[in-house]
């Protein structure tokens, strides 16, 4: 359903066209995906600029059980365009980047000669290979989407700046090893990148995947921070009524995965969910702690194992696999109480089930988005980038879940007791229970914020009408 804008921005809405531009890995381009559809409800054009097989994938989320009702929910409004960018063997990383960003910004001049404003909004990290070619527009307005939290770019920000936060100094202060440094999350090149990011000329605001009921005081310490920036933070995405329904984007729900009939055996709130995302691999003898632990805990659980790969070609998805080996009789030994999953997972769907209790995650910004909005708690267990920063959220700010190991002691592989404990916690004591209330609650505010005239639902609102208005 779209939004009702004043008249003046009626007027407006056919002279403007939107060009996402992707980091082309699934867990950006899903939340630019959800963007798209958003602003697409709006009856504003968006040109989802992606390479050909991830463009393939996407436009299989808008068939199947969504057929009925396509018109009134803007995916006639989303047009895809394919790049075809080959990498070779012997190419780098940013070589193909910086093909795939000239190939970007050649469609956008050719969008641009068809109508008065092109939108372009991209992937933070898409703006070192888009930068030098922008020059062929002089009608564009450029946008940057933040794929992480408020409280990670604004802690990033100012280990690489000087800002004066007393706030901020206490709780480093008091969490002293357990606070993330750029160093030992995003490496040595970040502050070179975050001068970057703040020198280029061509940004026109910023969008985060939250809202002011999870970060309010982080959000207003980064829109001091960048006071010559608009920014708008109106997620979560996948709740959002013009994101539709926050589970169907899944896949086709015609077809029930086996996990699910899993689950629909089980008792509300009995099974813990497993799952560290699509780019993180566990080495072996992780693997074989976190079956050890999950097996101990006699708790029930659905663990999706993601094969450790080697991407080859990004263009073509292909991968080299390597088996993940299980402890020898795991899957027997559990049969009944536990389910492994070796391929791609309802994520939504999982946590959206009566039956899943809890989340032991990697604590990526998607899955704990996904977790709050659909009111479970999360066991966090971070890797690297981004997700210390979450999980400090989760279980220091927010206080919806339970840490499964010291960050202080991140170099060594968790053990099965540690994993076995942060369960058992989570779904069999006073104190889990207690973070299941309060993320529930966390869940209904968010609920009523992105519905039609909660708070974050108008930031939304004024983020469409200023894109169509400047």
């Amino acid at each position: 359903m779209a939004t009702n804008l004043s008249d003046n921005s009626v007027l407006h809405l056919n002279e403007v066209i939107v060009a996402m531009v992707p980091w082309p890995e699934h867990g950006h381009l899903n939340l630019l995906f959800y963007l798209a559809r958003i602003i697409a409800s709006q009856n504003i054009p968006v040109h989802f600029l992606c390479l050909a097989a991830r463009n393939q994938d996407l436009k299989k989320r808008l068939q199947g059980g969504l057929q009925t009702s396509v018109e009134n929910l803007g995916n006639s409004n989303i047009h895809f365009n394919d790049l075809l960018v080959h990498s070779s063997p012997t190419e780098t990383k940013d070589v193909f980047l910086e093909r795939l960003g000239e190939t970007i910004c050649k469609t956008c001049h050719e969008l641009s000669t068809n109508t008065k404003r092109l939108v372009m909004i991209h992937d933070c990290l898409m703006i070192s290979y888009i930068g030098d070619h922008l020059h062929l527009m002089s009608n564009f307005k450029c946008y940057a989407f933040h794929p992480t939290s408020a409280f990670t770019r604004y802690s990033s920000l100012r280990q690489t700046i000087h800002i004066v936060d007393e706030d901020h100094d206490e709780m480093i202060q008091q969490l002293g090893e357990e606070f993330p440094t750029v160093e030992s999350t995003f490496g040595p090149n970040m502050a070179e990148y975050v001068g970057k990011e703040l020198k280029w000329k061509h940004n026109s605001g910023d969008i985060i995947n939250s809202c002011r009921e999870l970060e309010g005081n982080f959000i207003d310490s980064l829109a001091k921070a960048k006071e010559n920036t608009p920014l708008w933070a109106f997620g979560p995405f996948n709740m959002l009524p013009e994101s539709l329904d926050s589970l169907s984007i899944s896949g086709n729900k015609k077809t029930s995965h086996k996990c699910l009939d899993f689950l629909d055996k089980q008792d509300v709130n009995s099974v813990i969910f497993v799952s560290f995302g699509t780019t993180t691999t566990l080495p072996q003898e992780q693997v074989k702690e976190l079956a050890l632990g999950l097996e101990q805990s006699n708790h029930k659980f659905l663990w999706v194992v993601r094969e450790s790969d080697r991407r080859v070609d990004m263009e073509n998805s292909e991968e080299r696999h390597e088996k993940i080996e299980l402890p020898e009789g795991f899957e027997e030994r559990v049969e009944g109480r536990g389910m492994v999953v070796r391929s791609w997972a309802p994520q939504l769907e999982i946590l959206g089930h009566l039956s899943t209790g809890g989340f032991l995650s990697h604590c990526g910004w998607n899955s704990s988005m996904e977790s709050i909005s659909m009111g479970v708690p999360m066991a966090a267990m971070p890797m690297t980038v981004d997700q210390p920063y979450h999980t400090l959220l989760v279980t220091h700010v927010w206080k919806i879940g339970v840490s499964v190991w010291s960050w202080a002691r991140r170099k060594e592989i968790v053990p099965a007791t540690a994993i076995e404990k942060a369960v058992k916690t989570l779904m069999g004591t006073p104190e889990g229970e207690e973070t299941r209330q309060r993320v529930v609650e966390l869940r209904n505010k968010i609920k009523k914020s992105v519905s039609h005239g909660g708070l974050a639902h108008k930031e939304m609102e004024s983020f469409i009408s200023y894109i169509t208005n400047n």
